[in-house]
């Protein structure tokens, strides 16, 4: 079995407000990346990125997602 790269996705969390109960509200923001992007360099595009916003950040999230072959 072979696992073959898909497009990878960066996902950054922007806090946007409070709900009525008082818990975070969040905002996501997602970007299509290169599944063999460093880690490194995923996450320091996510926090230039986040720079630019005008809400906080919450987090940054990285998925990769693989085709299976058999």
């Amino acid at each position: 079995m072979a696992a073959k790269p898909l497009v990878g996705s960066l996902q950054l969390k922007l806090e946007n407000g409070t709900t009525s109960t008082g818990k975070i509200r969040l905002k996501t923001l997602s970007f299509d990346i290169k599944p063999d992007a460093q880690d490194m360099d995923v996450y320091q595009v996510g926090q230039a990125i986040a720079s630019l916003q005008s809400k906080p950040l919450y987090t940054i999230i990285r998925s990769n997602n693989f085709e299976l072959l058999y």
